[in-house]
């Protein structure tokens, strides 16, 4: 980040932005060291699992009465997100933090509880209408399905074999009850067509960001445009007639982790992400089993929220850059010490 500042097309941005960065890091230290003991990680389990089954309930709230907990209407388009009208972090933020709640119910609550939440989570991110979020979601139902086949859990075995059922009849029950996920499946299936105009609109016209993202990254490859600079780059690769360009001004950032990574610090910044990949990935084999067990719900949710084959927030943005690290923090308390 520091090195793809010197030469960006939004120096004092990028500056700031990269300076202010170590915040994250200082507050995942923080947490790592904090919460020294057992019952500590468990309160922060326990009560993440309490917001999130809260959030959860106020998205089937908002469909039925058109406002949120705390009285916010809803967005005209989707779901509010943690109760303001960004609704564009309201599904995939709950698909990529489920597995805190389900890890948790798993362990402490019974089986017929665990099933409740699982269809609660499932249905609050399917009437998001969030696609990234149906992706996590699906992706997290695949990893807890295997799990729950382990002979150490027996216990939810029979809840095991509905999974596929309930995950079919939440699905069709979003479909039937809300305009929103209708809308999306829609503009998905139209990929199917097959002709570029129909991805285009298909994939909510990102392909000439994708594309654009390339570009940069062709005319920048030691350290890209620059950190939080995308959008002025945008509009200098841009074609004339760009969509975003003519109504947004450019986009704020490429919508995918690899291609934002590759466009605003360049080759350098995409070894420090495959880098940061492995030696996460090192550290995990290295954890005995009972501290890979505890980490087991973070690490999910990380893989989840940096799956590159999906839609992405800004990864140099606040949200997502807060989202990570408190994630790496947690993670970091499980590690044998």
């Amino acid at each position: 980040m520091v090195v793809s500042s010197f030469d960006s097309f939004l120096p004092e941005k990028s500056w700031s932005t990269s300076l202010a960065a170590i915040r994250y890091f200082m507050a995942a230290l923080s947490i790592g060291v904090l919460l020294y003991t057992a019952s500590l990680r468990w309160l922060v389990l326990r009560w993440t699992s309490y917001l999130l089954i809260f959030w959860a309930v106020d998205g089937f709230i908002q469909l039925v009465l058109g406002f949120d907990l705390f009285g916010i209407p809803m967005h005209p388009d989707r779901l509010n997100a943690m109760f303001s009208e960004n609704y564009q972090f309201y599904g995939p933020t709950l698909a990529m933090l489920s597995p805190l709640v389900f890890e948790y119910t798993r362990r402490r609550w019974p089986a017929w509880a665990w099933g409740t939440s699982f269809v609660l989570i499932l249905g609050a991110v399917m009437i998001s209408g969030m696609r990234a979020g149906w992706l996590a979601m699906a992706m997290v139902v695949f990893a807890y399905f295997v799990l729950m086949l382990r002979d150490d859990n027996k216990a939810l075995r029979r809840t095991t074999l509905a999974i596929p059922f309930l995950s079919a009849a939440v699905i069709l029950v979003s479909y039937l009850v809300s305009p929103t996920v209708q809308d999306r499946v829609e503009r998905t299936l139209a990929m199917t067509q097959g002709v570029e105009s129909a991805v285009d609109y298909a994939s909510s016209w990102r392909m000439p960001i994708f594309v654009n993202s390339i570009k940069m990254y062709q005319a920048h490859p030691i350290n890209g445009v620059g950190v939080r600079a995308y959008r002025p780059a945008y509009v200098y690769y841009a074609e004339p007639e760009d969509i975003h360009v003519a109504e947004s001004g450019g986009a704020l950032h490429a919508h995918n982790i690899v291609l934002e990574v590759m466009a605003d610090t360049g080759t350098i910044g995409l070894l420090g992400l495959v880098l940061g990949c492995l030696l996460a990935f090192r550290a995990w084999r290295a954890m005995p089993p009972p501290n890979r067990q505890e980490a087991f719900p973070y690490l999910v949710a990380l893989v989840l929220v940096l799956f590159p084959l999906n839609s992405h927030f800004a990864i140099y943005g606040t949200y997502l850059s807060s989202l990570i690290w408190v994630l790496i923090g947690l993670w970091a308390a499980s590690w044998k010490r």
